[in-house]
């Protein structure tokens, strides 16, 4: 059942992803930069207009731009070229104003059979967003200051990411919207010399038909966070990582009371994992409503990470309003419903547990906000069901996930309320105990 769910998946996310976009492209646009002595952003308004459909639009390479402020575009068969470098603002006062009168997303990109084409030149096709600075701004026990855009909105039908480089984002990297899409070879690096990068995330995804392959992040937050309206979405080949990365991720989930969170099909193959907080994480809200089934986290290799496997119905956001992906409540929640998980597999992982210093910096609470009572650093999954019926079909094979400290500490389990007829390979005790 595994593997055909595992082909089926890859068929269906490479199918709807690899549409041929039309190579007929009957123009092209290149974007003037001012060199380094005024704001760019105009000049590719002028290029998306003129170039809006059946054309390529350039940033040349080796030139440096400055996007000063936020762009986007509508576009028909276009293939957007990252040649040179984009640089955001480094005056933190000045984006903050932007975010909070034009756009919270800096970069948004709209349309049908639409291309972002980087370089695999490491010196060009980078998005410098001056990160750092934002991150040692951060107050003490703050969770990232107000304003901050997001980086990237990619929401199209039919297209193509590839090449992606980020460096040192103020927070989210992309989101994907839409429908079809293949993303490959992207890197995103926020590591730190000071302040933690909070929400930092990667790949957000709500969309269908999605297969993102070839990844190196380097995060403080979820490396992918798959949400709600998504189906049909694979993940294959990605090394992420430190200062605080939350790893392969379905949710958040469930927030907004008043609605009803979808997610489906759904691999994660092929992951390595250094120095994160988790390996593959579930995470709804008490009270949520919802579906997700049909998902899988295949071949996996963990090193010193906290929570290698991971499931919570019992999730909230630290972070300020802006942090929140939906309407809801974050205290108080009536503890009324719960979001089912339907058909969940983790299948061949190796590697080893953070024993001696696990979490990261991001702690602004006492306690802090990813502990789990009877956690010791044992733990190769903690799976906290909400109640007897929120979990079924569940499924373990091959888990060889062990403490920095074995042989002479076994490793060992949370688990709540799974049903009895999951094939976990052991018996959900409601509790802690050690596996053999």
């Amino acid at each position: 059942m595994l593997f055909g769910s595992i082909l089926s998946l890859l068929f269906l996310a490479s199918y709807g992803s690899s549409s041929i976009l039309p190579i007929r492209r009957s123009s092209t646009c290149t974007v003037a930069s001012s060199n380094g002595t005024s704001d760019d952003s105009p000049a590719f308004f002028i290029a998306s207009k003129a170039c809006a459909k059946d054309a390529t639009i350039v940033f040349s390479e080796g030139v440096d731009y400055n996007i000063f402020t936020p762009i986007n575009a509508t576009l028909s068969n276009v293939d957007i070229r990252i040649l040179g470098n984009l640089h955001l603002p480094q005056n933190i006062t000045q984006v903050q104003l932007l975010v909070n009168t034009t756009a919270t997303t800096w970069i948004t990109v709209m349309g049908t059979e639409v291309s972002w084409t980087g370089t695999t030149n490491v010196s060009n096709g980078w998005i410098y967003s001056y990160g750092q600075q934002w991150w040692d701004a951060n107050p003490a026990n703050g969770t990232g200051i107000v304003s901050r855009p997001h980086l990237l909105q990619f929401n199209v039908s039919t297209g193509t990411i590839t090449n992606f480089k980020s460096s040192k984002p103020i927070g989210w990297n992309v989101a994907i919207l839409g429908n079809n899409i293949h993303v490959t070879n992207s890197f995103i690096e926020a590591t730190t010399t000071g302040g933690f990068p909070f929400n930092t995330d990667g790949f957000d995804i709500a969309a269908t038909n999605v297969l993102i392959e070839d990844s190196v992040i380097l995060n403080g937050d979820d490396a992918f966070a798959v949400t709600s309206g998504s189906e049909n979405v694979t993940i294959s080949r990605a090394l992420i990582g430190g200062p605080g990365c939350h790893g392969t991720s379905i949710g958040s989930l469930g927030q907004n009371q008043g609605l009803f969170a979808t997610v489906s099909n759904v691999l994660f193959t092929d992951i390595t994992a250094v120095g994160a907080v988790y390996g593959a994480r579930f995470k709804s809200w008490v009270g949520g409503q919802g579906l997700a089934k049909n998902i899988t986290w295949n071949n996996y290799s963990v090193h010193n990470v906290t929570f290698p496997i991971y499931v919570t119905q019992n999730y909230i956001n630290q972070g300020s309003a802006q942090t929140q992906i939906e309407n809801g409540m974050v205290v108080g929640r009536p503890n009324n419903s719960s979001v089912l998980m339907r058909d969940f597999t983790w299948s061949n992982w190796k590697g080893d547990i953070n024993t001696h210093n696990p979490g990261d910096g991001s702690c602004v609470t006492d306690p802090c906000w990813y502990a789990v009572p009877g956690a010791d650093g044992t733990q190769s999954a903690v799976i906290q069901c909400a109640n007897a019926t929120s979990c079924e079909n569940f499924s373990m094979s091959n888990i060889e996930v062990v403490p920095q400290s074995y042989p002479a500490t076994l490793p060992s389990i949370i688990c709540e309320n799974v049903a009895v007829a999951s094939a976990l390979g052991f018996v959900c005790r409601n509790g802690s105990f050690t596996s053999g």
